[in-house]
Parts: C-alpha cells; structure tokens; sequence
C-alpha cells in the first residue's frame, strides 16, 4: 500500500510538471520601464526552443526544465554573445531572467503575458491605438562640415497606418546642397505594404509575406508620434493627415 501511494504522488508530480512545462509554448510579449520584449517557443521532450526579442534584437533560446523552471542560454544573434538565463511562471506571468556579465551580472527580469491564440496572425485582428491611425512624415537631416565646407541633405519619409491594420510607407522628396552646389530628388514611387498593431507601448509592423516582424516603442499625441529603440535612436514623426 505504501509504495502505491509513493507511486500514485510521483506520477501526480510528474503531470504537474509537464503541465507547468506546457505553459512556456506559445507566444508571449510584454513591457516593462521602456524596454519592450517579445519571444515564441516550442516545449519538446523536456527541452525549450525559440526565439526572445529584446527592443527589436532578436536571440535564439536553447533550454531545459527542472520541474516547471526553464534555464538555458539565449545566444544574440547579433553580436553572438551568449547569456544565461532562468524562466518561471508566477500566475499567468512568463518571468524570462536574463544575466548580462557585461553589467556586473545584472539580471534583468522580462515579465511577459501569453497572447491571444484566436488573435494570432496578421495585424488585422489585433489592438490598434487609435491615435496612430492617419499619414506620418519624418524628415532625416544628414549635415556635415562647417564655414564654406558645410553642407545638408535631407530625405523625407512617409507612413501610412489604417484602421484596418494596413501599413504603407514610401520615401518623398530629397534635397540638399554643400557651397554652390545644389541637389534635388523624388522617391521611386514605391510603396510597401504591411500590417501594424499595438501592444502596450510597442508598434509592431509585420510583413506578411515573409512573417518578418518589427517591434519598436512609441509615444503619440495629436500631431506627433515618437519611435524609439529604447537607446538614443529616437525619430519624430509629424502627422499630415
């Protein structure tokens, strides 16, 4: 009778286990002080795979379970740095601790929520901030030199965000000049088409065709929609439309 009962509560951890394992397959995003997070994994025989993205640089994730906490290596395809990392629920919440030895061994805790299977896809059937809906310029300045030696070129870029989900871009006028030499452009008239939408503070664009994805963080008001990568890259965009 014993050993049935120590045989009945191994198997009864067992499955709870792999129920907890079970709970890392899928995808998963999340947001925390400006650094926005996403990741898409598989659970296979006790092994986790996929991929995490930290403010648009995407690793590849190769890990184990011991019971339902996951830890492995997450290798930045990138700079092909490779870091340790530890992974647990608590509630419906992935925790996603990775270790940078290059901050001290800072850990840095990625809380992330799985997303809507019904909602997966394309960006039509998605969340999309009302605020970003409308036509988008942002006017890139190169300038170099000084005195007689100064000279300017600008660019501009345009962006289209519906309400469907539809995103189209294409490259305007370009103008510029250094002393008295002058330059003027139009864009190719190429328009490129995607999908967009919204989650937390993350603009995602999607290709459908390749199922590239590109996340980036944005601030929006009226008349103006600020893009950034978290770092110093920040761009301005002014609403035409």
């Amino acid at each position: 009778m014993y050993k049935e009962v120590l045989l009945f509560l191994s198997s009864l951890l067992l499955a709870v286990a792999m129920h907890g394992q079970k709970q890392f397959a899928g995808k998963f995003s999340g947001e925390q002080n400006g650094v926005g997070s996403s990741a898409d994994f598989k659970v296979v025989a006790n092994k986790l795979s996929g991929t995490l993205t930290i403010n648009g640089k995407k690793g590849i994730v190769s890990g184990t379970f011991t019971d339902a906490i996951s830890s492995g290596t997450v290798h930045d395809i990138e700079t092909g740095t490779i870091y340790q990392y530890k992974s647990f629920f608590s509630g419906t919440d992935l925790h996603f601790i990775v270790t940078f030895p290059e901050l001290n061994n800072l850990d840095v805790d990625l809380v992330m929520q799985k997303q809507n299977i019904a909602a997966a896809g394309t960006g039509n059937n998605k969340s999309k901030d009302a605020r970003l809906i409308g036509v988008w310029k942002y006017t890139d300045i190169i300038s170099s030199g000084s005195g007689g030696n100064y000279g300017s070129f600008s660019t501009d870029y345009f962006m289209e965000l519906k309400a469907d989900g539809t995103a189209l871009s294409w490259i305007g006028n370009s103008a510029g000049g250094a002393g008295d030499v002058s330059i003027s452009g139009s864009g190719d008239n190429k328009i490129d088409k995607g999908q967009w939408y919204t989650e937390g503070k993350n603009l995602i664009l999607l290709d459908p065709a390749t199922n590239q994805r590109v996340t980036t963080i944005y601030a929006a008001d009226a008349n103006r929609m600020m893009l950034h990568n978290g770092g110093s890259q920040k761009r301005i965009w002014e609403r035409i439309r």
